[in-house]
């Protein structure tokens, strides 16, 4: 009996040991693998507030459009120094004014569908846009014709020039042939087709959406990394938030909330930073009779520390702004950087004053930035009363000019057409009452220059205008960032059009 307990326990020690050996075998072939195949497989959560439509030209919120950029591609991304890359497209030429784009897009691309992409996808999405408006409405508003002359040629001719336009050409590409009953604003029966990484899959209704790699994907590494993403719908943000910070989901971005109201306490996570076009300004009313000199303004704009302010209210989700075009964009670098104008006019008739400085208190983070302008107003012994207004009657009283200093934030296009703000033929272009047909030609020149040498040259004047005459007091760009569990590795490269760009680079490495 002994002798067959001795025989069957080393029999299992054989096994313990064969097993060992067959483990270190496999482990040493998977991470020398050149293939990397190591990284494929396994699968990831979104999260998700309750989806109103899987179609994205359409949806409202931004936890819908970051997992569908996954699924949808645009011609172009902008990478962060205003930069554009293409996706669909391999090129695009501008005519020498800057109004008419020639754009070749790719071949071999197919929707997942298995449906051909073409000149006919672009026109038709470009039609979506302007019949069913949408986030992207923006871009065809300048738009005079498109046209496809060719099944990998699409000419687009604008209103009014627009450099580095090919940058606002980032928004999802749909297929030809879709009803209007697809652009529904809560069409629960929306299928998303699009040429991405990603596929849909299936639903759970009210519960989970699920993508899967696609296999056919048409950029050169083939195939994303991980196989499947279970998009889990939560109640609302906060939730989202709190699922994210209990290790329940595995990514989350800054598209609908900055990072620094995100409010985590897990440290489990990796961050993924890009800079953004978020501008936030105080406005100054020119035709206050507290500001109507630029020596007036420029000396009152000097007691704002905009460093401080970014520091203090943003906690690193932002960098501090100059003008309303981040340094470090191609034509806007350290080379043409202007120093600001130094304030020259003396305090004593502010002591007549009591400055109302509105702002949206719908926004925390506006209200936090509120109460530090006033803070540091009055250190510097100039009187300041808030004036907190929900959202809607703030944007009239703006239009309206009813202030004397507000807190502003506006997003800058990609294409950086600063002409929404000081722009004279825009209706709304008086976003601080101020008035000047030498500031529209300069804005004006910024879109008929193409090229780093004649751009640089155009927002050099820009600039120097815009710093002389201090009509605004620039505080910060808000930055934006992507969480990730700290299980998932590779790099994510997040831009100004996706900030879920170079996803195909994550993998699972313990599945």
């Amino acid at each position: 009996m002994k002798k067959i307990i001795r025989i069957i326990s080393i029999i299992l020690m054989l096994a313990v040991a064969l097993c060992a050996c067959s483990s270190n075998k496999t482990d040493s072939v998977s991470k020398t693998d050149d293939t990397e195949d190591y990284k494929n497989g396994g699968s990831i959560k979104m999260g998700c507030v309750p989806v109103d439509t899987l179609n994205p030209l359409v949806t409202v919120h931004s936890s819908v459009a970051d997992f569908l950029s996954l699924v949808y591609e645009g011609l172009f991304v902008t990478m962060p120094d205003l930069t554009a890359q293409g996706v669909l497209a391999t090129e695009y030429v501008a005519s020498d004014d800057n109004t008419v784009y020639t754009i070749r897009l790719k071949g071999g691309v197919t929707f997942h569908s298995g449906k051909p992409f073409g000149a006919e996808d672009v026109v038709a999405t470009l039609s979506y846009i302007s019949m069913y408006g949408g986030k992207y409405s923006t871009v065809t508003d300048n738009i005079a014709a498109y046209t496809a002359p060719s099944a990998d040629t699409v000419i687009i001719t604008l209103k009014t020039p627009v450099a580095d336009f090919a940058n606002t050409l980032d928004f999802p590409i749909l297929p030809a042939g879709l009803t209007a009953d697809a652009f529904a604003p809560s069409n629960a029966y929306f299928v998303p087709v699009g040429t991405g990484m990603y596929a849909y899959d299936s639903a759970a209704q009210y519960k989970n959406i699920y993508l899967k790699a696609n296999t056919s994907w048409h950029n050169p590494k083939k195939r994303p990394h991980i196989d499947k993403i279970d998009v889990e719908i939560l109640s609302d943000e906060d939730t989202v938030i709190s699922a994210f910070d209990a290790g329940a989901i595995d990514i989350i971005t800054t598209s609908w909330r900055n990072g620094a109201e995100m409010n985590l306490t897990s440290s489990l996570y990796k961050t993924y930073e890009t800079s953004q076009n978020k501008f936030t300004f105080m406005g100054i009313n020119t035709a206050s009779a507290a500001f109507d000199t630029s020596e007036e303004r420029r000396a009152f704009a000097g007691k704002i520390d905009a460093e401080k302010l970014c520091d203090d209210i943003m906690l690193g989700s932002a960098e501090v702004a100059r003008s309303p075009v981040r340094e470090g964009v191609y034509f806007n670098t350290d080379d043409n950087k202007l120093a600001k104008s130094e304030a020259t006019a003396d305090d004593e008739n502010k002591e007549d004053y009591i400055l109302m400085l509105l702002y949206n208190s719908s926004s925390k983070t506006k209200e936090r930035l509120a109460l530090a302008l006033k803070h540091r107003l009055s250190m510097a012994v100039v009187k300041a009363e808030l004036d907190p207004q929900p959202f809607e009657m703030y944007l009239a009283k703006v239009a309206n000019c009813e202030y004397d200093l507000y807190v502003g934030e506006v997003s800058v296009d990609n294409a950086a057409n600063l002409e929404f703000m000081f722009g004279e033929a825009r209706s709304y272009q008086n976003v601080c009452c101020y008035q000047s047909s030498e500031l529209a030609t300069l804005v004006s020149n910024l879109n008929r220059m193409s090229g780093k040498e004649h751009k640089s040259v155009a927002w050099e004047n820009f600039e120097k205008y815009y710093y002389d005459n201090a009509f605004q007091v620039p505080l910060y760009f808000t930055k934006g960032a992507v969480y990730v569990n700290k299980t998932i590795s590779g790099d994510l490269k997040p831009n100004l059009s996706s900030m879920l760009y170079g996803f195909e680079e994550l993998y699972i490495e313990n599945k």
